[in-house]
């Protein structure tokens, strides 16, 4: 909604996501059962530098405004939840990711959250059970970011896009 909402305003707009669909995220979003902790790391990290080096860089180099569904906090939280040092996370990515201007943390409780995956879907990944991401809701309430604005996704998808553009205004 908001990549929507940049383009009628008139901007070049990006939108992305990650696991991104270069080759290492395609072969996150094909596998059935999550590597171990480190292999996972491994591959996010793989998967996030040929993202910036092929789809982010090359856009935000053409003064494009780049809108990216997860990031390296992603990382930090999913990874951090299995383990994996949270600072160690940020160090492999230092050297290659672009920092963000702005980054929305929509934040919901895990039972809605739940409740929202299961509409029109069978199955959950292995990513979405409830104790994974109770653990992943505790990182992210706890990451510091002057970056990061916190955005309450309890409300109707309309109301949360309208915080949001109300937060990217005040930049």
């Amino acid at each position: 909604m908001l990549a929507g909402w940049l383009s009628k305003e008139g901007f070049r707009v990006l939108l992305t996501a990650e696991p991104s669909d270069g080759p290492i995220g395609m072969k996150i979003k094909s596998m059935d059962v999550r590597p171990a902790p480190e292999e996972e790391a491994r591959l996010f990290t793989e998967d996030r530098r040929d993202h910036v080096g092929r789809v982010i860089a090359p856009a935000l180099k053409e003064g494009r405004i780049v809108i990216c569904d997860r990031y390296v906090y992603s990382s930090v939280a999913y990874q951090g939840a299995r383990g994996i040092e949270p600072s160690s996370i940020i160090a492999r990515n230092s050297s290659f990711a672009v920092p963000p201007d702005l980054i929305f943390l929509i934040e919901i409780p895990v039972d809605i959250a739940l409740r929202r995956l299961r509409v029109g879907r069978s199955a959950f990944s292995s990513y979405e059970e409830r104790a994974a991401l109770e653990a992943v809701d505790r990182i992210y309430r706890n990451l510091q970011d002057p970056a990061i604005r916190r955005v309450d996704g309890t409300g109707s998808a309309q109301s949360i896009h309208e915080t949001i553009v109300r937060l990217f205004c005040g930049l």
